[in-house]
């Protein structure tokens, strides 16, 4: 009878032992790559991405949009079976002196005239100049003032808010400063009206003319948006509001669902990945809108779903660590790394899927330019937030972790062991049963356990008379 010898212990169950690992490894989840023996590496590239993307933003800036910092957006459509080049109308625009205006051409999708689309920075078109020194003056806002053009000219109504009397002479001092020439005022009431003949030279009359001849379509033809500084201000601070907001709910969920470690290593890499995608933005000088703010907040999101999902395989092996002993807490956070990496990464690679199809189909092909802004600070954030689940929020928490009395007492008894690798488990050999009298039942090497002994009473040896007559 012969007992089979267990296998030998494998590479991949000795703790430090590392081997190359098969395509298999991942899907399977067998890895074992040294993600927190790396860190120092790991903060030194971070910490090069931080500085670098922090001098790109205080050299160069952001690029923001009207939205944030008011201006006026110009749209026409081709006419005649005209097409539209980026290039021709940069040199069209330069003539009247904008050079860094932002300009784009919208492809329909299911084909037809392309458009143009022109944004800059023009706050000081003279109607706002006239009609917020009446709004200031009769205590109302910019747009109770109504503007009738006529000709070169126009008329501009408004009613005095209540408790303001205006007059005459009140109404032309408040005029004063806005280039305006014999204007005519008519005061009734509360009721205002100036009538001018001729208005003084507007760019965005200028800058419609020339889009109009350019698209070889009437001034009227072409749509003209305008956006008060006031208003970009007020976008502005909204949006930096609700990154507020969003960071004091993922400090509150994760201080409740793990602990308040992670949950601060959860923000320092969700501003970390803040700071790469602007960096990002400011190197490339992509155009900052009220869809980049959204999507910021939705790459957010996702940096937060990676980091609870590692988080929480670090929280499942976390409660049997002190019981075991057998590793340290930093071991115990590369091993959760493993664990999960094949998840983060097909989850960041389906999530990339679309966001890359809306930037090669969407705006590429379509042309749909409106979607642009968005799949770019998708497309920054998502690869970023992977990589700072991973590389960052959880090497932080591994390193502030083992400072705590109960890990940093258990690494120490881990370094003071006289090896990391366990002994190798003890093999059994085959056991030898022999009829020879006086022999015994089993052999073994001194020192190595074998399977217990077969008693001798369960195998007899039949008399030699048998076997003798069993021969005749």
């Amino acid at each position: 009878m012969t007992v089979t010898a267990p296998p030998p212990p494998q590479v991949d169950d000795i703790p430090g032992v590392t081997r190359r690992h098969r395509p298999s490894d991942l899907y399977h989840e067998r890895t074992n790559f040294q993600f927190i023996k790396h860190s120092r590496r790991w903060l030194i590239i971070s910490s090069t991405l931080i500085v670098l993307s922090l001098l790109l933003l205080f050299v160069r800036g952001l690029n923001f949009g009207i939205d944030f910092e008011g201006g006026t957006a110009w749209q026409v459509q081709m006419t005649g079976g005209k097409t539209a080049k980026v290039a021709d109308v940069r040199s069209v625009l330069a003539k009247l002196g904008f050079n860094n205006a932002n300009v784009s051409v919208l492809t329909p999708p299911g084909g037809g005239a392309p458009s143009v689309r022109v944004e800059a920075r023009v706050i000081d078109d003279p109607t706002h100049i006239i009609q917020s020194a009446l709004a200031k003056y009769g205590g109302v806002q910019d747009n109770d003032v109504q503007f009738a053009a006529s000709g070169s000219g126009g008329s501009f109504t408004f009613t005095a808010k209540q408790g303001v009397t205006p007059t005459t002479s009140g109404v032309t001092t408040a005029l004063a400063g806005s280039g305006l020439t014999s204007p005519q005022v008519k005061v009734s009431g509360r009721a205002v009206t100036v009538t001018v003949k001729t208005l003084p030279p507007s760019q965005v009359q200028s800058v419609a003319a020339a889009l109009a001849k350019y698209a070889g379509a009437a001034v009227n033809d072409v749509s003209t948006t305008q956006v008060g500084p006031t208003w970009g201000h007020e976008v502005s601070r909204k949006a930096i509001r609700a990154l507020i907001i969003f960071f004091f709910v993922l400090a509150a969920y994760l201080a409740i669902r793990f602990e308040w470690k992670m949950s601060a290593a959860a923000i320092v890499a969700v501003i970390h990945d803040i700071i790469f995608t602007v960096g990002v933005y400011a190197l490339f000088q992509f155009q900052v809108s009220p869809a980049t703010v959204t999507a910021f907040l939705t790459i957010l999101g996702f940096s937060l779903y990676d980091t609870v999902v590692v988080f929480d395989k670090v929280g499942e092996f976390q409660r049997t660590l002190t019981a075991t002993g057998r590793s340290t807490y930093g071991e115990m956070v590369n091993r959760s790394l493993n664990a999960v990496l094949m998840r983060s990464l097909s989850t960041s690679l389906v999530a990339l899927l679309p966001v890359i199809s809306l930037l090669v189909v969407g705006s590429g092909i379509l042309g749909a330019t409106a979607l642009e802004d968005f799949a770019l600070a998708l497309a920054a954030g998502l690869f970023i937030g992977s990589y700072s689940s991973i590389f960052v929020a959880a090497p932080l928490l591994a390193w502030w972790k083992e400072r705590e009395p109960q890990y940093r007492a258990l690494a120490e008894r881990r370094r003071r062991a006289p090896g990391t690798a366990p002994a190798p488990a003890p093999v059994a050999v085959p056991a030898v049963v022999s009829d020879a009298p006086g022999e015994p039942a089993d052999r073994k090497p001194l020192g190595i356990p074998g399977p217990p002994a077969v008693p001798r009473t369960t195998i007899q040896a039949r008399p030699r008379q048998q076997r003798g007559k069993k021969r005749k």
